[in-house]
């Protein structure tokens, strides 16, 4: 590849790191420049408002209630270590525990600077194809993965759903109607695919234009990749319901930073309905890094009215550097790890796909 082809591509990437950085601070900056009413019934802009309310946060209740949602979050996280790490073993690929921790924060550290999930998911995929040298595996794996993710999310709205729909008003009931009957269905065929994967090879024997030499063989990885989880019913039902604990963790979180920042009479459900809501903005968000802006906006427009603008924003806020905390030792593996590092990895036969 010569330097003119790799230029343009670099050019391109920067550019859209900028167009994301510029639209992530103009989130923010709409956010904090918006005009809402303090406690005295003024007009003033959030900013002003957050900047008035600090002082009145009891440090006692934020410590504990901080340190509690920053635990709350890191068994989230532990959730989704062992999801992917299962899902992987779905494929024939066994790494060691720690392999799997320092590798999954250094995609978190990094992550952190891309919107949504693109940096962990793109390290994750990369390491674990470099390594096993399963490049069709790892991927299937990464997408199922990415599959059950969304599938958890959904099962954590349908859950806290009717305990914190009241946040909505009175369109609660028309967008439950709309809603639930959805995130039934994707539901429902997530499964029938994943446990049907004759729907996939019927698609890929559609391609015999393409079958032939070399992309036969490659289609033919894909295929067995594809049906590895029909003889894993038990790993694949699982993850999904690591994915569920790993977002509502992650709503419950809001919660604890809620209280942390003086939202005393916040709503466990309310809160936890809400962030589900907040999550899949954020995680769906491939316009600002790291959902930041989108994170804080959607809170507040959903629980302001509930627990109070500034509470709503900082808890966001306070949810992200609960999450983060754990992410920044991800940079301390990722300067850490050498050039030479090369993991343990134990590579196995993929489980019979027409085992029921």
């Amino acid at each position: 590849m010569t330097a003119a082809s790799v230029q343009p591509s670099a050019v391109r990437r920067l550019l859209s790191f900028a167009v994301k950085l510029l639209l992530t601070a103009g989130a923010i900056y709409l956010l904090l420049t918006h005009p809402v009413r303090n406690n005295s019934g003024e007009s003033v802009i959030a900013l002003r408002a957050i900047l008035d309310y600090l002082p009145q946060i009891d440090s006692r209740t934020f410590w504990y209630f901080a340190f509690t949602a920053f635990t709350v979050r890191a068994c989230g996280i532990v959730s989704s270590m062992l999801r992917w790490s299962w899902l992987l073993r779905g494929q024939g690929i066994h790494f060691r525990g720690w392999h799997i921790v320092t590798t999954f924060l250094i995609g978190r550290f990094l992550g952190t600077f891309l919107p949504s999930t693109i940096g962990l998911d793109g390290y994750k995929l990369y390491d674990a194809a470099r390594f096993s040298g399963r490049t069709v595996e790892a991927t299937a794996a990464t997408v199922i993965e990415k599959g059950v993710g969304i599938i958890g999310m959904f099962l954590c709205f349908l859950i806290t759903l009717p305990l914190g729909y009241t946040i909505l008003g009175e369109r609660a009931a028309l967008i439950a109607i709309v809603t639930v009957p959805v995130a039934l269905l994707i539901i429902v065929m997530f499964f029938l695919i994943a446990f049907q994967p004759s729907i996939i090879t019927a698609g890929l024997e559609r391609l015999t234009p393409l079958q032939g030499g070399r992309v036969a063989g490659v289609l033919q990885r894909v295929n067995t990749a594809a049906a590895a989880y029909r003889g894993q019913k038990q790993l694949l039902i699982g993850a999904v319901l690591l994915s569920f604990l790993v977002h509502f963790c992650t709503a419950a979180t809001y919660y604890f930073t809620a209280i942390a920042v003086g939202a005393k009479h916040a709503a466990f459900w309310e809160v936890g309905f809400a962030s589900t809501i907040q999550i899949f903005a954020t995680v769906m968000s491939p316009f600002t890094i790291a959902g930041e802006g989108v994170r804080e906006i959607v809170q507040a427009l959903l629980l302001a009215h509930r627990i109070g603008m500034e509470q709503s924003i900082l808890s966001a806020a306070l949810g992200f550097w609960a999450a983060e905390a754990p992410t920044l030792i991800g940079g301390f593996f990722y300067l850490g790890r050498k050039a030479d590092y090369r993991p343990v990895v134990e590579l196995m036969p993929l489980v019979n796909a027409e085992r029921s």
